[in-house]
């Protein structure tokens, strides 16, 4: 029976759920109900004020000894370094290299950049979080949630319908992001459509009002969904098979490719690590299936694939376009040219983006080869970290724990190709924290797991 839910747990939760409707409401209460935009951005600003009480609570936890014993690690020096960075270019960036950048730029730039790093100090100091699967199962419901919707907005929403619903107005006025609506009579966020041949294809955004929102935050809740699904061994197993064909439909009218993509690679390595090789080919034929069965009833969704193959689609044009503008800025100056020059956070402080839509580049264009080398050696550690304790942490909890954490870090390392999505606050605020939890567990995990516990785990 899992353990009454302690404070940190219930904190995790509520930020999760929080942080799931979050975008919604922001634009339900700015473009519908017309609150005062410094209302709504005062109320919008609770994820930031929740991460700063959650660390001041752990750092007061971490002083009075109630806090659990840790010893500094190489993850801790990195994620410390990047901190430091960041704050030292917002501090100089103006005085140093006299860029001009608007604060308004700078500010974005830097809670972009770091902000959410304080939750890896609040996972460090929350082990106890990973005693139950509760974790594991809200993520499965809160991919069932979404992804019931996105099938839903498929059959019954229009643009006009979120239109009304604030949509528009809340990327052009609130965010100032206007540029990003200019394809479309709607004011809607071009990436809500995708060319496939001749046809233009609706693509899901469910509560997160963007398809590539609602995409990138799989790379961070599958892995956790399809472990909770696959431990299974109740009545309910053949509700959670439904559910989690849900969410993979949930996923796949998103259409965004390099999520299903990352998708697909986390299920196999699970299946793989597992020996789960009938469950791989199953979910290898099923997809196969599906995909057929897609081919035939969306037009152009055959050339959309081979287009996707050859690197021909329009997307992909752009993506090469700024990533060689981003590498020949980086080159040119390897030192940065500060916090806010970058992706949207430019464009929010008034600013044309020297890059976009890649982390790396992102990070190389604002923070130089230094904050490049941490944010590297930052997933490098936690990939390192969390490998360790799925094969050798002491319960089912804690290897499900690393093996999760892996997982999500080996995401968005690939996924950080093709999007910034550290800027993402689900994405970044629960990497980092369930990161933060995998190091100090780790610490203590033996080195070896019994030769009989691994194999039944497996």
């Amino acid at each position: 029976m899992a353990e009454p839910r302690s404070i940190p747990a219930r904190a995790l939760a509520w930020i999760t759920w929080g942080l799931t409707f979050h975008i919604l409401a922001v634009a339900v209460l700015f473009g519908l109900f017309r609150l005062p935009a410094g209302v709504v951005r005062g109320i919008a600003a609770w994820k930031e004020i929740a991460a700063a009480l959650l660390f001041v609570a752990v750092v007061a936890r971490a002083v009075t000894g109630r806090g659990p014993r840790v010893s500094v690690t190489a993850t801790d020096l990195c994620v410390g370094g990047w901190i430091a960075l960041t704050v030292v270019y917002f501090l100089t960036e103006n005085v140093v290299w006299r860029d001009s950048i608007p604060i308004k730029a700078a500010l974005f730039g830097l809670r972009d950049a770091c902000y959410f790093v304080l939750f890896y100090f609040v996972g460090r100091a929350t082990p106890e979080i990973v005693r139950d699967d509760r974790w594991m199962k809200r993520a499965f419901t809160v991919l069932l949630i979404t992804s019931g919707l996105a099938i839903l907005e498929q059959i019954f929403i229009t643009p006009q319908m979120l239109v009304v619903l604030g949509v528009a107005s809340y990327v052009r006025d609130f965010l100032g992001t206007a540029v990003y609506t200019t394809n479309n009579v709607y004011g809607l966020p071009s990436n809500y459509w995708s060319q496939m041949g001749s046809h233009l294809v609706w693509r899901s955004g469910s509560v997160f009002l963007s398809s590539q929102a609602f995409a990138v935050i799989f790379v961070i809740l599958l892995p956790q969904a399809t472990l909770w699904v696959l431990e299974r061994r109740d009545r309910a197993r053949a509700w959670a098979n439904v559910g989690y064909a849900v969410i993979w439909s949930g996923l796949l009218v998103t259409y965004t490719r390099a999520a299903i993509a990352v998708g697909v690679l986390q299920l196999g390595l699970i299946l793989g690590a597992r020996r789960r090789v009938t469950g791989i080919a199953l979910a290898a034929a099923m997809g196969l299936g599906v995909l057929i069965a897609a081919m035939i009833a969306v037009p152009g969704l055959a050339t959309f694939i081979i287009d996707t193959l050859t690197w021909q689609t329009g997307s992909s044009a752009s993506h090469v376009k700024d990533w060689t503008a981003g590498i020949t800025a980086f080159l040119e100056q390897p030192w940065g040219y500060g916090l806010g020059t970058a992706d949207i956070a430019a464009v929010r402080g008034g600013l044309e983006p020297i890059v976009a839509d890649n982390l790396y580049l992102d990070f190389a264009v604002q923070t130089g080869v230094l904050g490049l080398a941490l944010l590297v050696a930052t997933l490098t550690f936690f990939a390192a970290t969390a490998s360790r304790l799925a094969r050798t942490g002491a319960t089912t909890e804690e290897r499900e724990l690393g093996t999760s954490v892996l997982l999500s870090t080996v995401g968005v390392a690939l996924y950080g190709m093709t999007s910034v999505m550290l800027g993402d606050p689900m994405v970044s605020y629960l990497l980092f924290w369930f990161a933060g939890m995998a190091v100090t567990v780790a610490q203590r995990a033996p080195n070896a797991v019994p030769r009989a516990l691994r194999a039944s785990y497996a």
